[in-house]
């Protein structure tokens, strides 16, 4: 009986060996993330902290200055660029501070997918908005940003059209949409991607897909704020076995 209890009791050391580390991360993160919080309603209550990102996607990785490249290439200055939040971009495991969006160009933004595209996945969205298309009365009444692969009688011909029949009752591509003809769109793109979400492209052997239309602002469910690194891998860990 006495080596039986031995036994146990070794298995149970054994055990609490292997659990304790990652207790001890999961309370650490915890702690961290109930701080962050805490102070970002105390230091900045007018803007509103809501919860925070897991990033599971590498498409706000960069590398070796090409995200720069890309919007320089696009006609947005070297100027604007600088001034441009997450410059550092956005790792796999990061956990990124989020608010109510307030969007000017160049911010990192949380959106929905419109319904057309949600057959590629139904998680939100983290990229950048590198286009500004704002409209008034139906028609576009400026152009901030690069417009990538789209042009003006895109926006007349399709995605303004697709807002109106969604005022109007008829069938309506953005489960989220705006009201009047009075409105914003947004391009976006993830820093380590090609090319915009709203354009497909093909390099070598590779299509990247369109993943989404012209984002409107009812679709944006906040704006990045502050990166910090690394701490979100317990919970991407966590969901990937349970996938697995």
């Amino acid at each position: 009986m006495d080596e039986k209890k031995n036994e146990n009791q070794k298995i149970d050391f054994g055990i609490k060996k292997v659990l304790w580390p990652w207790i001890k991360d999961f309370v650490e993160v915890g702690i961290v993330i109930g701080a962050i919080v805490l102070l970002s309603h105390l230091i900045l209550q007018p803007k509103m902290f809501i919860p925070l990102v897991d990033v599971s996607s590498s498409s706000m990785v960069h590398k070796n200055g090409e995200w720069s490249d890309w919007l320089e290439a696009h006609d947005i200055s070297s100027t604007e660029i600088s001034g441009f939040p997450f410059s550092r971009g956005i790792d796999v495991g990061d956990i990124v501070v989020i608010k109510r969006a307030d969007v000017e160009l160049g911010d990192v933004v949380i959106y929905n997918r419109d319904l057309l595209h949600t057959q590629l996945g139904n998680e939100p969205i983290i990229h950048r908005v590198v286009g500004i298309v704002k409209v008034k009365d139906w028609k576009i009444e400026s152009i901030e940003g690069t417009l990538a692969c789209l042009s003006r009688g895109d926006f007349y011909d399709e995605y303004i059209p697709y807002v109106r029949n969604c005022t109007l009752g008829y069938a309506c591509v953005y489960p989220d949409h705006p009201q009047t003809g009075n409105f914003t769109f947004y391009i976006t793109k993830g820093d380590n991607n090609p090319s915009v979400d709203q354009c497909g492209e093909r390099q070598g052997d590779r299509v990247y897909m369109q993943i989404s239309f012209p984002v409107t602002e009812e679709q944006l469910l906040a704006e990045g704020l502050i990166r910090i690194p690394k701490i979100g891998w317990p919970k991407l860990i966590i969901n990937r076995l349970l996938r697995f």
